[in-house]
């Protein structure tokens, strides 16, 4: 393998740690592993349109001067979300005979397809015209599938893994000190965009609903990026001393919370895959989701807890049962494990890296 051109219209930075930090992940993964990456990224959430003119103009104009600059030294270019990102790939496949790999995350396919039609045929193009599309649920995947046309041999399933040298169990008493949070307290956490679509209204009404049905001190702990500032505003009125915001924070940091929290939980509308339950779960830390996209298959074995979507009553009772079980109890340690194992980050870079070179012997042969 030469070299590997990675497209992302999602990336940290400084300012950002948290936006497309599993994109990141997986770069810095490739490089462990001796690949040699070069990025062609959006690392500014900005909204608005001249602010999302101007850094997708720069985005792709830096992909294109990579290309053009790499024509020949490129084994493959990896787009992370079909569109944007893979009309870069399709682009430079075009012009300069890069083969292409595509990872689909989930809201490429949900929502960005289904803006309009014309969308919609670019997403069908670049999913028809790629070497291999990746999946990081089965869910994704099968919707691929019958959706667009795509052949499932096509089609891999794989997660963006978890870094278990990062994420990993820890003194809970310690990070707590660490974080200043209470050491008597039950703590609930969630960590993501604060946005109506990560179920952040039924996680409220939930958490109201448990408060009045204990007497047990609780605390909901809330970790990402709060850039809506329109529903943070309308859920203000629910919002008490019990529930704490954070800004997001580097990985390293991020893990604390993690050892920190009694549960995690992650009342999304639709999911992907759910990178962060994973993260979660190698930190130690019981998991209760949604029962959506890829939180299904990560977790409908035993290794968390399922509850139907936009359903805070039932959200609610699940974190009773989990505020007033012990945790031995509660979680099952065999199907955690199971699932850390298949997730792993090492065990995906390896699968990623076999794809790559199988779309460079493609191109070679064309």
């Amino acid at each position: 393998m030469k070299k590997v051109l990675v497209i992302s219209n999602m990336y940290p930075s400084a300012s950002h740690p948290s936006y497309g930090i599993f994109v990141k992940n997986q770069v810095e993964a490739l490089k462990r592993a001796g690949v040699h990456v070069d990025i062609a990224v959006n690392d500014n959430p900005a909204v608005g349109k001249k602010n999302v003119i101007t850094k997708y103009a720069t985005w792709a104009m830096r992909a294109m001067k990579l290309g053009r600059k790499g024509k020949g030294t490129y084994s493959v270019t990896h787009a992370h979300y079909v569109f944007p990102s893979g009309m870069l790939s399709l682009a430079l496949k075009k012009l300069f005979r890069i083969p292409y790999v595509v990872t689909a995350h989930g809201g490429d396919i949900e929502r960005m397809a289904k803006k309009s039609e014309r969308i919609r045929n670019w997403t069908a193009q670049i999913l028809t015209e790629a070497h291999h599309v990746i999946a990081v649920g089965p869910v994704l995947a099968a919707q691929i599938e019958q959706d667009f046309g795509v052949p499932k041999d096509k089609i891999s399933i794989l997660s963006m893994g978890v870094n278990r040298n990062i994420f990993q169990e820890g003194d809970q008493q310690a990070a707590r000190t660490e974080l200043r949070v209470a050491q008597d307290k039950f703590v609930f956490l969630f960590v993501g965009n604060v946005i109506e679509q990560k179920g952040i209204q039924e996680l409220l009404d939930a958490y109201k609903l448990v408060k009045a049905q204990t007497m047990k001190e609780v605390e909901l702990i809330i970790v990402g990026s709060r850039r809506d500032t329109r529903f943070i505003e309308s859920i203000q009125s629910q919002v008490d001393a019990t529930v704490r915001f954070e800004d997001p924070v580097k990985q390293p940091q991020l893990v604390k919370w993690f050892q920190a929290a009694d549960v995690f939980v992650l009342p999304s509308h639709l999911e992907g895959f759910g990178l962060v339950a994973l993260e979660a779960l190698a930190s130690g830390t019981p998991v209760i989701a949604t029962q959506v996209g890829g939180l299904v298959s990560l977790l409908g074995d035993g290794a968390g807890k399922l509850v139907p979507a936009k359903n805070s009553t039932a959200l609610s009772e699940e974190m009773l049962r989990a505020l007033n079980t012990p945790r031995m109890q509660y979680v099952n340690e065999e199907a955690v494990q199971a699932a850390l194992t298949l997730h792993d980050e090492v065990n995906v870079t390896k699968q990623v890296m076999a794809l790559y070179d199988s779309a460079s012997k493609g191109g070679e042969q064309r």
